[in-house]
């Protein structure tokens, strides 16, 4: 994970039109509800798709979403910048954002001040950042309340014992049986 040094995935949700410009990419969606698509067309300056047996319907759409999606990438293609689409897009009531890279989201203003990837202990590698609770309690972030884990297996014999009231015969069947796995 990113937070720790790990890799960033880098794909599009489905069903989202995600197009790149100048270096960074813009979100939006393209089908769904025909009001949206009427405003969207409108917008494109495409008013006549709305009655193209391709585009008339949202089945059709998502059957023709190449050839629909291609249409859409050449009008986004006018813009010089993203943010220059998306005021276009959010004017007509279309929804749409630039979209973040991972490290541009860790360090936004929004998660930051929201506490979204609070530091924790770790016994080796000292303060790493994990990811919160995404809600807040009395406008208070609901953060860990203890270090990171160490080990795979660290804790598995007390919450199996303690939480779960596992006898200590089972858990050592578990353990010699391979099911589980505790740390040394």
């Amino acid at each position: 994970m990113l937070l720790n040094g790990g890799q960033v995935w880098r794909a599009p949700r489905a069903g989202m039109l995600v197009h790149s410009i100048g270096g960074r990419h813009v979100a939006m969606q393209a089908v769904g509800a025909p009001h949206l698509v009427s405003r969207l067309l409108a917008l494109i300056g495409r008013s006549e798709l709305a009655a193209d047996e391709r585009f008339a319907t949202p089945a059709a759409r998502r059957e023709n979403w190449p050839a629909f999606a291609q249409i859409l990438r050449e009008w986004l293609d006018r813009f010089g910048s993203v943010e220059r689409a998306v005021a276009a897009l959010s004017a007509a009531r279309i929804p749409s954002v630039p979209m973040l890279s991972p490290e541009e989201i860790v360090c936004h203003p929004q998660i930051v001040e929201r506490s979204v990837f609070p530091e924790v202990a770790h016994p080796t590698r000292g303060p790493v950042r994990v990811t919160a609770t995404p809600f807040h309690i009395d406008r208070r972030p609901i953060g860990p309340v203890g270090p990171a884990p160490y080990r795979v297996g660290e804790n598995t014999r007390q919450i199996l014992s303690d939480v779960l009231g596992y006898s200590a015969e089972r858990v050592e069947a578990l353990e010699r049986e391979r099911v589980i796995e505790i740390a040394g």
